[in-house]
């Protein structure tokens, strides 16, 4: 959905310790943000499962085995409120006692979903603001998508607040008061697998790592009940395990995770990690040091 700018860093660096799920409610996504790989998700997700949208009661069956004490993020791969149900996702997990987060570009949300989502209070509740075409589909930005904006403007949800990449629509320049408007660029290359043009990838880190914000407890529920490592996992690399079949803990005991700590503890073997701008490289000192703390 976004390409995970400042703002969002911040916002999970905030609390390091929580586990989060994130929610990808489709396989495919029209907003078509050019530093999003989109289509290495979708290349890969497709023959894995046919799902194009995450179910309702699939949803309510994955989150049925997730503690209360999880976030739950609808971000993930996709803009979430191209599912028509996502709504009445978000009211689900609030019912459960979830913690919300919402990452959105507003594409498919109405005023009906304005209307119930104000009634709810968020962790946090970020808007990716449409550009005027330089990295997103500005033709998205038509009547109905105005008058959502304008709507959800006027709901004073608390915890609201809204980026750009770039130079914002002009449709909407008007519309968001400049001031409330956090101005960003693209953070992640996507571990390496975006155009180089756009960011350039980092050199990958050989050793052991560790990642800041702690984003292999912050993982990604799939349209499938699949769940992947994080969000910047979107050719699948790192499965976890099927919340549709798998409980909640089995994702941090099963053999796929134990495999991800070891090699960022410096065992041999694939990492999608070590490409990744949240990898942080430990010298031998600082292993040293931990060890002496602990």
């Amino acid at each position: 959905m976004t390409a995970y700018p400042m703002v969002l860093q911040n916002l999970r660096a905030a609390n390091p310790g929580r586990r989060v799920l994130e929610i990808t409610t489709t396989a495919g996504c029209i907003v078509r943000c050019s530093y999003c790989p989109q289509d290495k998700f979708v290349d890969r997700q497709r023959p894995v499962s046919q799902a194009k949208h995450l179910g309702l009661q699939d949803f309510q069956r994955c989150l049925a085995r997730v503690p209360t004490a999880t976030d739950i993020n609808f971000a993930g791969y996709s803009e979430p409120w191209l599912h028509p149900e996502c709504t009445r996702m978000v009211e689900h997990a609030y019912a459960r006692g979830h913690d919300i987060r919402i990452f959105t570009t507003l594409v498919g949300m109405n005023g009906s979903d304005v209307r119930r989502l104000q009634m709810l209070q968020f962790r946090a509740f970020v808007v990716h603001v449409p550009d005027d075409g330089t990295y997103m589909n500005s033709r998205l930005v038509g009547r109905s998508y105005l008058n959502v904006m304008r709507r959800l403007l006027e709901a004073n949800i608390p915890s609201i607040r809204f980026v750009v990449l770039g130079k914002v629509h002009p449709d909407l320049a008007d519309i968001i008061p400049t001031k409330t408007l956090e101005r960003l660029r693209p953070l992640s290359s996507r571990r390496g697998r975006l155009d180089p043009n756009i960011i350039k990838p980092r050199q990958p880190v050989v050793g052991t790592l560790t990642c800041i914000g702690k984003q292999q407890y912050r993982n990604v529920l799939l349209p499938n009940g699949d769940v992947t490592l994080c969000c910047m996992d979107f050719e699948r690399r790192h499965v976890l395990g099927n919340l549709l079949r798998d409980e909640y803990e089995y994702l941090f005991e099963g053999p796929v995770f134990r495999e991800v700590i070891d090699r960022m503890n410096g065992m041999d073997g694939f990492l999608l990690c070590r490409m990744c701008e949240f990898a942080n490289p430990q010298t031998l000192e600082c292993c040293m040091v931990a060890d002496q703390q602990s």
